[in-house]
């Protein structure tokens, strides 16, 4: 059976070394431990959700395939599901950054004890590359998918050290660096959703409504600087 993953779970999938062992939190069908298994890149995959539902679909699937040696199926909350030390790479995605930093934060002792995370929050996404800064994670790796007009963010990050301005914060360090062919149209559709937002708030003139406008407009000025930094070197590129 062929497991095709969403260009979302592709780009996590993209991250996960080989030959290392893997929890995937909040696995959903259980389609990423799959993916992983039939394709030889983890050898012993931890499937965990909180869900009695998502996870009996996922234990469905895995016995289909008759995986079950190769695939533990586990109901529980976050990193809780396994002893430190008995996943290697830790993936969590599909769920709001400050959902996901709770979670690490709770299980600190088994994400420490892991070679890499591999995160894909669905929101506040500056708010995890601050968490993991904070706590002792470098970002080593980010990339970016597309799927049926929504953009996501994935960071992987190791034990280590880093330093993040504001801007690595919001739009991350390697993403600014790093000149994904994604990056542009994924900033021109923030600028576009947050611009749409600043509109519709025209009429309301409250003391919070106004503070918000401020931010707003702070922000479509913030993500407009990012874009025309990246035309300006792509138009210095073309003239060499």
């Amino acid at each position: 059976m062929r497991i095709k993953l969403s260009n979302r779970l592709q780009a996590v999938a993209r991250q996960i070394p080989a030959g290392l062992k893997v929890a995937d939190i909040g696995t959903d069908h259980g389609y990423l431990p799959v993916f992983l298994a039939v394709n030889d890149i983890s050898p012993q995959i931890i499937a965990s959700d909180r869900g009695k539902r998502p996870l009996a679909q996922a234990e469905e699937l895995v016995g289909l395939l008759s995986l079950e040696n190769q695939i533990s199926c586990r109901l529980g909350d976050g990193l809780s599901v396994f002893a430190p030390g008995e996943a290697e790479v830790v993936c969590i995605a599909g769920i709001g950054g400050m959902a996901m930093t709770e979670m690490i934060a709770a299980g600190m002792a088994q994400a420490r004890a892991a070679k890499r995370l591999v995160l894909q929050p669905q929101r506040n996404v500056a708010a995890v590359r601050r968490f993991l800064a904070d706590n002792g994670f470098r970002i080593v790796a980010e990339d970016l998918a597309e799927d049926d007009g929504f953009y996501y963010e994935v960071i992987a990050a190791e034990p280590g050290e880093m330093q993040l301005s504001d801007l690595e914060a919001e739009f991350g360090p390697l993403l600014l660096a790093s000149g994904h062919p994604l990056f542009r149209d994924f900033l021109s559709l923030r600028e576009r959703d947050l611009t749409r937002l600043l509109e519709a708030m025209a009429g309301n003139n409250s003391e919070e409504s106004c503070r918000r406008k401020e931010q707003l407009e702070a922000e479509i000025s913030r993500v407009a600087k990012v874009i025309a930094a990246i035309d300006a070197k792509a138009a210095k590129g073309g003239e060499a």
